[in-house]
C-alpha cells in the first residue's frame, strides 16, 4: 500500500535538511539497541551451551556455527545491497524502481533458503568431518548444523527484512522487533536445553523459532503494512538486471559476514593443529565477547546507511563525510571501553560463558589478553568498508574485504607454524592493523563526488 506524498517529502526533507548530528543519533541509536539485543542473545545461546553442555557443547556450537553463519552471510548480501539501492532510489525520487528491488530481495530470500535446506542438510557431516571434529563433537555440531540449514529461510528473510524496514525509516520498529526475538530466543533456549535435555539440536531450533517469528513481523510490514514500499506478485518476478544489482551492491556486506565465518573456522582449524578441544572452547569464549562489541560496530555502520545512500543519492556530499565522521568517533569511543573493560576483567567475561571451569579459565584469558588489541582496528575496518558500500563504490568495499579473506588465512598459517598457540591469537589483530593502513589511503583517494553514476 503505497504511503500517502506529505508523509513521504517529509521523510525525505528530513533526509535532506535535517541537522546530521540529530539523524545519526535517530538512526544510530536504536540501531545499535537492536544489534546489543542480537548480541545478547547471541551470548545467552553460548551461556545456555556453556554452562548445561559444559566444553563438549562449546567446542562442537564454535565448528558447527561458522558454517551455519553463512545464511546470515546470504541474508546480508540481499538485505544490504537491496536496502542501500533502495536509498539511492528513493534519493532519485524513483519510488517505482525501489519497490522492484524489494520484491526482488523477497524471491531471492525464499529461494536462497530452500537451496541450502536442501544442499545443506545433506553435506553438513561431510564439512564438519573435514573441519576435523570428530567422536561426540561431531555429533553434536552435526544436529546443531542439520537444523540451522533445515530452517535456514528464516534467518535469511530476517537478516535482509530488518535491513529494508530499516531503510523505510523504521529503525525503532526494528529494534522492538529484535527485542522480542532476544526474549524469545531466552525463553526457547531454556525450553529446548533445559526442560528438553536436546543439546545443540534445542539450541539451534531455538534460534530458528526466534528468527522465523522476527522475520514474519519484517514482512507484515511490507505486504500489509502503510508503506511506499509494499510488495506485490508483479514484483516478486525476478528481473536478471535487478538481481545483479542487488548482488554488486550487497556483495561487501555478504564478504563481511562471510569473512566473520571464514575467521572463524579458519582459527577452529588452527587450534586444532596446534592446540586441542580446549582451545577450541576457550576461542568460543573470546569470539562471544568479540561479538558483542563488533554488534555495537555493525550498528554503527547500519544506522549510518541509509543516511549515506540518500544522500549520495541526493548528491548532499557534504553530509555524507559528515555523516562518515559522527561513525568513526563513535566507533573509537566503543572500542576504547570494550578493551579497558576486556583488559581489567577478563575473568568475569569467562565466568559468565564457562561457570566456575578451572581448566578452561586460564586458557580463554590467556587468549583475550593476546587476542583484544586488535578490536578498535576492526572496528574502523568495518565501518569503513560500510561506508563506501553506502555511497555506492561496492567495487572498493568489496576489494578490500576480500582482500581480508586472503590475508587473514596467510597470516594465521604463517604464525601458527611459528608462534604456536600465541601466533594464532594474535593473527587477526595483525592483519587488522594491515589493512586498516590500506584502508586509510583508499579512503583519502576516494572522490565522493563521482560515487554515484
Amino acid at each position: 500500500m503505497p504511503m500517502s506524498t506529505s508523509v513521504t517529502s517529509e521523510q525525505d526533507l528530513a533526509m535532506i535538511n535535517e541537522p546530521i548530528a540529530r539523524l545519526f543519533w535517530r538512526y544510530s541509536i536504536p540501531t545499535i539497541a537492536s544489534m546489543l539485543v542480537t548480541g545478547i542473545y547471541v551470548t545467552i545461546d553460548g551461556m545456555f551451551i556453556g554452562h548445561y553442555l559444559g566444553e563438549q557443547g562449546l567446542a562442537g556450537m564454535m565448528l558447527a556455527y561458522p558454517v551455519a553463519s553463512i545464511l546470515y552471510a546470504v541474508g546480508a548480501l540481499i538485505g544490504m545491497g537491496s536496502a542501500a539501492l533502495v536509498s539511492i532510489y528513493l534519493g532519485r525520487n524513483n519510488v517505482i524502481q525501489a519497490r522492484r528491488l524489494v520484491g526482488n530481495a523477497f524471491s531471492l530470500c525464499l529461494l536462497f533458503g530452500l537451496f541450502f535446506a536442501i544442499v545443506g542438510c545433506w553435506s553438513s557431516s561431510h564439512i564438519l568431518q573435514w573441519l576435523g571434529a570428530t567422536g561426540e563433537v561431531l555429533k553434536s555440531a552435526e544436529q546443531y548444523l542439520f537444523w540451522y540449514f533445515a530452517l535456514g529461510t528464516w534467518p535469511i528473510l530476517s537478516m535482509a527484512f530488518s535491513a529494508l524496514l530499516r531503510n523505510d525509516g523504521r529503525p525503532q520498529a526494528v529494534t522492538w522487533i529484535l527485542i522480542l526475538g532476544g526474549v524469545l530466543n531466552v525463553i526457547f533456549d531454556y525450553l529446548w536445553i533445559v526442560v528438553w535435555p536436546y543439546g545443540l539440536t534445542g539450541a539451534a531450533i531455538a534460534t530458528m523459532l526466534a528468527q522465523a517469528i522476527t522475520a514474519a513481523f519484517y514482512l507484515h510490514h511490507f505486504f500489509w503494512g502503510k508503506t511506499r514500499l509494499g510488495i506485490n506478485w508483479q514484483q516478486m518476478r525476478l528481473t536478471v538486471s535487478n538481481c545483479l544489482e542487488i548482488f554488486k551492491m550487497g556483495l561487501p556486506s555478504f564478504l563481511m559476514n562471510l569473512y566473520l565465518s571464514i575467521v572463524l573456522t579458519l582459527h577452529n582449524m588452527a587450534f586444532m593443529w596446534v592446540g586441542g578441544p580446549i582451545h577450541v572452547a576457550a576461542y568460543a569464549v573470546v569470539s562471544y565477547t568479540e561479538a558483542l562489541f563488533y554488534l555495537i560496530f555493525e550498528g554503527i555502520a547500519l544506522g549510518c546507511q541509509p543516511i549515506l545512500s540518500f544522500n549520495a543519492g541526493a548528491r548532499r556530499f557534504e553530509r555524507v563525510f559528515a555523516t562518515f565522521k559522527y561513525a568513526v568517533v563513535a566507533t573509537l569511543l566503543v572500542a576504547f571501553i570494550a578493551v579497558t573493560f576486556i583488559y581489567i576483567k577478563p575473568e568475569w567475561l569467562v565466568y559468565l560463558f564457562a561457570g566456575d571451569n578451572p581448566a578452561l579459565t586460564p586458557v580463554a584469558v590467556n587468549g583475550m589478553l593476546l587476542y583484544f588489541w586488535g578490536l578498535p582496528m576492526e572496528g574502523l575496518l568495518l565501518v569503513g568498508a560500510s561506508f563506501l558500500q553506502a555511497i555506492g563504490l561496492s567495487k572498493q568495499a568489496s576489494t578490500i574485504t576480500g582482500a581480508k579473506l586472503i590475508l587473514i588465512a596467510i597470516i594465521l598459517y604463517l604464525f601458527a607454524w611459528l608462534f604456536g598457540l600465541t601466533g594464532v591469537w594474535i593473527s587477526l589483530a595483525v592483519c587488522s592493523c594491515i589493512l586498516l593502513v590500506w584502508l586509510v589511503f583508499l579512503l583519502k583517494r576516494v572522490s565522493v563526488s563521482h560515487a554515484i553514476k
